[in-house]
Protein backbone atom coordinates (compact mmCIF):
# COMPACT_ATOMS: atom_id res chain seq x y z
CA UNK A 1 0.00 0.00 0.00
CA UNK A 2 2.76 2.56 0.97
CA UNK A 3 4.59 1.61 -2.13
CA UNK A 4 1.62 2.54 -4.03
CA UNK A 5 1.48 5.96 -2.57
CA UNK A 6 5.39 6.29 -3.56
CA UNK A 7 4.89 5.44 -6.98
CA UNK A 8 1.52 8.11 -7.18
CA UNK A 9 3.79 10.77 -5.47
CA UNK A 10 6.45 10.28 -7.90
CA UNK A 11 3.89 10.71 -10.56
CA UNK A 12 2.62 13.43 -9.26
CA UNK A 13 6.26 15.08 -8.86
CA UNK A 14 7.37 14.23 -12.37
CA UNK A 15 4.15 15.52 -13.88
CA UNK A 16 4.91 19.35 -11.37
CA UNK A 17 8.43 19.38 -12.98
CA UNK A 18 7.34 18.91 -16.36
CA UNK A 19 4.72 21.35 -15.97
CA UNK A 20 7.10 24.07 -14.81
CA UNK A 21 9.36 22.90 -17.59
CA UNK A 22 6.40 23.38 -19.98
CA UNK A 23 6.27 27.08 -18.73
CA UNK A 24 9.46 27.88 -18.31
CA UNK A 25 9.85 27.17 -21.82
CA UNK A 26 7.05 29.47 -22.94
CA UNK A 27 8.21 32.05 -20.71
CA UNK A 28 11.88 31.94 -21.83
CA UNK A 29 11.25 33.84 -25.14
CA UNK A 30 9.27 37.03 -23.23
CA UNK A 31 11.95 37.04 -20.14
CA UNK A 32 14.73 36.47 -22.70
CA UNK A 33 13.65 39.49 -25.08
CA UNK A 34 13.09 41.75 -22.23
CA UNK A 35 16.33 41.16 -20.91
CA UNK A 36 18.26 42.09 -24.39
CA UNK A 37 16.12 45.25 -24.62
CA UNK A 38 16.69 46.53 -20.74
CA UNK A 39 20.61 45.30 -20.66
CA UNK A 40 21.82 44.62 -24.16
CA UNK A 41 22.87 47.89 -26.22
CA UNK A 42 24.21 47.79 -29.90
CA UNK A 43 27.46 49.08 -30.63
CA UNK A 44 26.66 49.63 -34.21
CA UNK A 45 23.46 50.54 -36.12
CA UNK A 46 22.57 49.32 -40.07
CA UNK A 47 21.33 53.02 -41.41
CA UNK A 48 24.03 55.17 -42.35
CA UNK A 49 22.32 58.88 -41.31
CA UNK A 50 20.90 59.89 -37.96
CA UNK A 51 17.73 58.47 -36.36
CA UNK A 52 15.63 61.60 -35.77
CA UNK A 53 13.27 59.71 -33.16
CA UNK A 54 11.57 61.91 -30.59
CA UNK A 55 12.55 65.34 -32.23
CA UNK A 56 9.85 65.93 -34.78
CA UNK A 57 8.81 69.25 -35.93
CA UNK A 58 4.91 70.34 -34.86
CA UNK A 59 3.09 69.61 -38.08
CA UNK A 60 2.96 73.15 -40.39
CA UNK A 61 -0.32 75.26 -40.22
CA UNK A 62 -2.44 75.91 -42.77
CA UNK A 63 -0.76 79.30 -43.02
CA UNK A 64 2.88 78.05 -43.11
CA UNK A 65 4.45 77.58 -47.02
CA UNK A 66 5.87 73.89 -45.70
CA UNK A 67 1.92 72.74 -45.60
CA UNK A 68 0.92 72.43 -49.20
CA UNK A 69 3.86 70.95 -50.00
CA UNK A 70 4.18 68.47 -47.18
CA UNK A 71 -0.14 67.47 -48.21
CA UNK A 72 1.03 67.62 -51.69
CA UNK A 73 4.49 64.97 -51.24
CA UNK A 74 2.09 62.38 -48.62
CA UNK A 75 2.57 59.11 -49.98
CA UNK A 76 5.89 59.32 -51.20
CA UNK A 77 9.13 59.12 -49.57
CA UNK A 78 10.96 62.65 -49.48
CA UNK A 79 14.73 63.44 -49.60
CA UNK A 80 14.88 67.30 -48.45
CA UNK A 81 16.99 69.75 -48.28
CA UNK A 82 17.19 73.45 -46.90
CA UNK A 83 19.20 76.04 -49.00
CA UNK A 84 19.39 79.60 -49.78
CA UNK A 85 17.87 80.29 -53.43
CA UNK A 86 21.49 81.73 -54.40
CA UNK A 87 22.80 77.96 -54.09
CA UNK A 88 26.50 77.92 -54.11
CA UNK A 89 28.61 74.93 -54.75
CA UNK A 90 27.76 73.32 -52.04
CA UNK A 91 23.91 73.37 -52.29
CA UNK A 92 23.94 72.50 -55.96
CA UNK A 93 26.50 69.60 -54.38
CA UNK A 94 23.31 68.39 -52.16
CA UNK A 95 21.12 68.92 -55.07
CA UNK A 96 23.15 66.71 -57.31
CA UNK A 97 23.03 63.78 -54.96
CA UNK A 98 19.17 64.07 -53.90
CA UNK A 99 18.53 63.72 -58.12
CA UNK A 100 20.98 60.83 -58.37
CA UNK A 101 19.61 59.54 -55.13
CA UNK A 102 16.26 59.24 -56.39
CA UNK A 103 17.29 58.02 -59.57
CA UNK A 104 19.47 55.13 -58.51
CA UNK A 105 16.24 53.74 -57.02
CA UNK A 106 15.60 52.28 -60.62
CA UNK A 107 11.66 50.93 -60.64
CA UNK A 108 11.39 52.14 -57.40
CA UNK A 109 12.09 56.00 -57.93
CA UNK A 110 8.35 56.88 -58.66
CA UNK A 111 7.66 56.34 -54.64
CA UNK A 112 10.49 58.82 -54.37
CA UNK A 113 10.31 63.04 -54.40
CA UNK A 114 13.10 65.66 -53.78
CA UNK A 115 12.36 68.84 -51.92
CA UNK A 116 14.55 71.92 -51.55
CA UNK A 117 13.09 74.18 -48.99
CA UNK A 118 14.54 77.82 -50.04
CA UNK A 119 15.32 80.03 -46.96
CA UNK A 120 15.29 83.15 -48.22
CA UNK A 121 13.94 85.38 -50.38
CA UNK A 122 16.08 84.81 -53.52
CA UNK A 123 14.47 82.91 -56.52
CA UNK A 124 16.22 79.80 -57.50
CA UNK A 125 18.03 80.64 -60.70
CA UNK A 126 16.16 78.97 -63.71
CA UNK A 127 19.19 77.29 -65.44
CA UNK A 128 19.68 75.47 -62.42
CA UNK A 129 16.17 74.90 -62.16
CA UNK A 130 15.90 73.20 -65.53
CA UNK A 131 18.77 71.37 -64.51
CA UNK A 132 17.04 69.38 -61.59
CA UNK A 133 13.77 69.13 -62.86
CA UNK A 134 11.35 67.81 -61.63
CA UNK A 135 12.41 68.94 -57.86
CA UNK A 136 9.61 70.58 -55.67
CA UNK A 137 10.73 74.11 -54.20
CA UNK A 138 9.25 75.84 -51.30
CA UNK A 139 10.14 79.42 -50.56
CA UNK A 140 10.14 78.63 -47.06
CA UNK A 141 12.03 81.34 -45.30
CA UNK A 142 8.91 82.56 -43.22
CA UNK A 143 7.89 78.60 -42.62
CA UNK A 144 7.92 77.96 -38.33
CA UNK A 145 8.29 74.15 -40.05
CA UNK A 146 11.76 74.44 -41.19
CA UNK A 147 13.16 76.19 -38.66
CA UNK A 148 11.84 73.42 -36.00
CA UNK A 149 13.48 70.61 -38.01
CA UNK A 150 15.81 68.34 -35.92
CA UNK A 151 19.23 69.81 -36.47
CA UNK A 152 22.25 70.85 -34.73
CA UNK A 153 22.97 74.15 -36.36
CA UNK A 154 21.66 75.47 -39.61
CA UNK A 155 18.91 73.41 -41.56
CA UNK A 156 20.71 73.94 -44.48
CA UNK A 157 23.88 72.10 -43.62
CA UNK A 158 21.85 68.63 -43.88
CA UNK A 159 19.34 66.77 -45.91
CA UNK A 160 16.72 64.71 -44.64
CA UNK A 161 14.48 61.76 -45.69
CA UNK A 162 10.36 61.86 -44.86
CA UNK A 163 8.37 59.04 -44.59
CA UNK A 164 5.22 59.03 -46.59
CA UNK A 165 3.41 60.53 -43.54
CA UNK A 166 5.20 63.30 -43.49
CA UNK A 167 7.65 62.66 -40.54
CA UNK A 168 11.38 63.45 -40.67
CA UNK A 169 13.05 60.08 -40.51
CA UNK A 170 16.79 60.77 -40.96
CA UNK A 171 18.74 63.28 -41.14
CA UNK A 172 22.41 63.63 -43.31
CA UNK A 173 24.86 65.96 -41.59
CA UNK A 174 27.64 67.67 -43.84
CA UNK A 175 30.32 65.57 -45.52
CA UNK A 176 27.55 62.76 -45.20
CA UNK A 177 28.31 59.42 -47.65
CA UNK A 178 25.79 59.97 -50.63
CA UNK A 179 26.53 55.66 -50.97
CA UNK A 180 25.47 55.39 -47.28
CA UNK A 181 22.33 57.37 -48.13
CA UNK A 182 21.18 55.41 -50.78
CA UNK A 183 21.24 52.13 -48.85
CA UNK A 184 19.37 53.88 -46.45
CA UNK A 185 16.64 55.13 -48.31
CA UNK A 186 16.34 51.69 -50.56
CA UNK A 187 15.49 49.73 -47.34
CA UNK A 188 12.88 52.06 -46.29
CA UNK A 189 11.23 51.68 -49.62
CA UNK A 190 12.03 47.67 -49.19
CA UNK A 191 10.24 47.82 -45.34
CA UNK A 192 7.68 50.20 -45.89
CA UNK A 193 4.23 48.65 -47.14
CA UNK A 194 3.26 52.58 -47.90
CA UNK A 195 4.35 54.89 -50.31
Amino acid sequence: MSEAREIEAERRRSARFHLILIGAIAASPFVGSYALYKFWKPTSFVNHGELVANEQPAAPSVADPMHASLKSLQGKWVLATADTGQCGQTCRDKLYYLRQIRLSQGKQMDRVERLWMVTDARTPDAGMMKEFAGMHVVMAQSSAWVRQLPVKANPGDYIFILDPLGNVVLRYPPGFDPTGLRKDLARLIRASRIG
